[in-house]
């Protein structure tokens, strides 16, 4: 009789545990597509890839129960009903692997987080092509989903599935463990009320301290590979620097200036100059020791890192190569430029490929991209590439603190710095409004055009003191602008009638020609050549004006232009094309804005004198016409997302404007008036009566300009009152033939204007 073969389970339970410890090294370290960095090299990158594509995440909980064997037979434990437990296990594994696959299909945004972890596949042969992440093993996610008309989805749909897998797991591992239900939820019932008493317990012992203050880390950005993209962060915010105490001098100031003041000899030019000086420091009054308002005022940004942005945006490169490959035409992605809420592709066409067949695709593109809305340049200006802007998958808030910490940093001087936004290479925007010099701004109601308008504001008020910059503000709609109201940089309250905003624009042009009169007289081009120039006490003393020590700048902001047009659209065309044309060089900026940018509203003149736009999202390809001279405006997103025409520039430049809180608005405005009251020049521009505007010049017998009895007897002779006739007879320049004009008109010699209705004469 032969003898039975000696049984060693402690020998067989370590063989056992070593195989597990293998497996489990593979699985760990397991990355699809990188055999090399498999701690078990090609062995087990195939072994891991295996269980992976046959069982997904279920190979974890194989390798824990041939542990568990392994375990048993160390300690020469027999395992009752092997095969039965075994049984328990597949069935156990099989509808862990349904629940997965589930899992996986509907929670994908969370599932990409475990990319190269498990098998992804992009082609099957169902006929879709899509990227998707099999938790629980490929051949489950046929049967769920790929097997024409005999799949669990259509059979059961995910609900069916779910209830059926949950009830055959619970089964099973009860089977498997041979622990009783009952058993479970008493042993739970009795762990849960040990740890609420336990937690209590902890909470009584807890006492209450002032957290400290933690920094916040920035992230770092991420790093590409083969594909480049850009991606600005503003790492930290220095404060701005502390001023340096300087002995105080005069304060940079300025006055209306008054024509045609007899000179009196009887002061010296010193005593003359000084007397200038102290009325200006009435109205203006004393900012030596004005400060501006401190980056703490501001809220800090917002800034949310994203691990898988990479990854998506490559993905999304790759769906925009096959959409155009699709339709026959050969395209390689370029860079890719992540900004706060658009990404920009630099598509890069095969030689031969028409640029119009891209176009021609815009629906198509943004249908595979899934993109709400999509814009195509082409080609992208300076660059052999064609520019596709889509909707960024992580959109962030551009924070105005951010800008003015970056401008604050970069130390470039400008006179009156406006802190738009961000482009879409998420680079700031931030021009300068003298170089502007007049502005228009149009946008459909919740496009961001009230935000911008106030960041605006918020520009000049964080750089400027009151005696440097002062502000005109027109708000028709009454409740846009009134904080603002109490603020020392306005000329007057804000005005908020159509008759008090042509009243300013008269009070402008007069302002400006006054100006023009300040430099001719000593012989200077500019406001900045004034304000640079070196004094010349006794010459400025003979001049028949005083002469103030500095010129402030004057920006003028009306919001809802379209309702001042349509109250009287002749009356503010013409003051509007003057300043547009002439007032740049005396410091006199203009900015409108309007929801409904039609032909009626923004008129050819006034279109021609305003080189810089800046349009947010408009109703129709119409508006965007008009606004900024081609399409493309009606396709942007709103909430910010804006197209910019710097000046000079015939291309445009999109961006992401700033956002700026009401909170933070209150903020800065109450840290100004704690420091300066309102002291208005204009006591208020919608009560004043346009004679008044006039001031002496209407009072006075003798008419300000010597050719005005030549245009009297001409119109007188003639009985034709117009501004081209007086130019031509009198060969004179178009602003002194208007200003001849306004003075008939004001004496009462003609009518005023009717549209394209020649002036009546009235003194004839």
């Amino acid at each position: 009789m032969a003898k039975k073969p000696p049984h060693h389970p402690e020998a067989k339970g370590l063989l056992l545990i070593a195989s597990c410890a293998l497996v489990l090294c593979a699985l760990l370290s397991f990355r699809m597509g990188h055999m090399e960095a498999n701690w078990l090299g090609f062995i087990g990158y195939w072994v891991a890839y295996g269980l992976m594509y046959v069982f997904g995440l279920v190979s974890y909980l194989l390798v824990g129960f041939a542990t568990w064997c392994a375990l048993q037979l160390l300690r020469r434990q027999a395992i009752p009903m092997f095969g039965f437990k075994a049984l328990s296990l597949g069935v156990l594994a099989i509808s862990f692997c349904m629940l997965l696959t589930v899992f996986a299909e509907s929670t994908y945004s969370y599932v990409k987080l475990l990319d190269e972890k498990v098998i992804s596949q992009t082609a099957y042969f169902a006929g879709y092509r899509y990227t998707r992440y099999n938790l629980g093993g490929a051949p489950w996610y046929m049967l769920y989903r790929d097997v024409p008309a005999l799949n669990f989805r259509h059979l059961l749909s995910n609900v069916g599935i779910v209830l059926i897998f949950t009830m055959t797991s619970a089964v099973s591992l009860i089977l498997l463990t041979g622990v009783r239900i009952t058993d479970a939820f008493n042993h739970l019932k009795k762990w849960a009320i040990q740890g609420w008493a336990y937690l209590l317990k902890q909470l009584k012992k807890i006492k209450i301290k002032r957290p400290p203050q933690i920094k916040r880390a920035t992230p770092k950005p991420a790093v590409v590979n083969h594909l480049q993209i850009k991606k600005k962060v503003t790492d930290f915010f220095k404060p701005p620097p502390e001023p340096v105490k300087t002995e105080p001098v005069a304060p940079i100031a300025s006055q209306q200036i008054k024509m045609h003041k007899a000179v009196e000899v009887t002061r010296s030019a010193h005593d003359k100059r000084e007397a200038a000086i102290k009325e200006q420091r009435v109205w203006n009054g004393d900012f030596a020791h004005y400060k501006l308002p401190s980056l703490n005022t501001l809220k800090d940004p917002v800034n949310i890192d994203h691990p898988t942005l990479e990854k998506d945006l490559r993905r999304q490169a790759e769906i925009l190569e096959e959409t155009l490959a699709s339709f026959g035409i050969e395209a390689k992605v370029g860079e890719i430029n992540c900004g706060p809420t658009i990404t920009s592709f630099e598509v890069h066409p095969a030689v031969g490929v028409k640029v119009q067949k891209i176009t021609a695709l815009e629906n198509d593109i943004a249908l595979n991209l899934q993109a709400k809305s999509l814009r195509i340049i082409a080609p992208i200006p300076g660059k052999a590439a064609v520019g596709v802007e889509i909707p960024s998958l992580y959109p962030q808030p551009v924070c105005f603190k951010e800008l003015l910490a970056a401008h604050h940093e970069s130390g470039k001087k400008m006179s009156l710095p406006l802190l738009l936004g961000k482009n879409i290479t998420g680079n700031n925007v931030i021009t300068d409004l003298t170089k502007m010099p007049h502005c228009i701004i149009a946008g459909a109601t919740g496009s961001g055009k009230s935000v911008c308008i106030n960041t605006i504001i918020m520009s000049i008020l964080m750089n400027k003191r009151p005696d440097e910059v002062k502000l005109i503000l027109v708000d028709p709609k009454k409740v846009e602008l009134t904080p603002y109201s109490q603020l020392p940089h306005l000329i007057a309250p804000v005005i908020t009638e159509a008759h008090g905003a042509y009243t300013a624009l008269n009070w402008m042009v007069k302002e400006m020609l006054a100006r023009y009169d300040l430099l001719k007289a000593l012989g200077l081009r500019n406001i900045s050549a004034f304000n640079e120039r070196k004094i010349n006490f006794e010459r400025e003393a003979e001049l028949p004006m005083d002469v103030p020590e500095k010129m402030h700048l004057i920006v003028a902001i009306i919001d809802e232009f379209a309702d001042l047009m349509m109250a009287s659209s002749s009356d503010l065309e013409t003051p509007i094309a003057r300043i547009a044309q002439m007032a740049r060089a005396v410091g006199i900026h203009l900015i409108l804005a309007t929801q409904r940018p039609s032909r009626e509203v923004i008129t050819g003149l006034i279109k021609a004198n305003f080189p810089t736009r800046i349009s947010f999202k408009v109703s129709s390809r119409v508006n965007s016409q008009i606004i900024l001279d081609e399409n493309g405006a009606e396709t942007l997103l709103g909430n910010g997302d804006m197209l910019f025409l710097p000046p000079g520039s015939h291309s445009l430049l999109r961006a992401q404007g700033a956002y700026i809180s009401d909170e933070e608005i209150n903020k800065v405005v109450s840290f100004i008036t704690a420091q300066a009251p309102p002291n208005y020049l204009i006591k208020s521009f919608d009560n004043l009566s346009r004679e008044e505007i006039m001031g002496e010049e209407s009072s006075g017998e003798q008419p300000k300009d010597d050719m005005y009895d030549k245009a009297l007897a001409l119109v007188l002779s003639t009985g034709t009152a117009s501004t081209t006739f007086m130019q031509r007879k009198l060969k004179i320049g178009y602003a002194r033939a208007a200003s001849l004009m306004d003075e008939l008109e004001m004496r009462g010699v003609i009518g005023p204007q009717e549209g394209a209705k020649p002036r009546q004469v009235l003194g004839r």
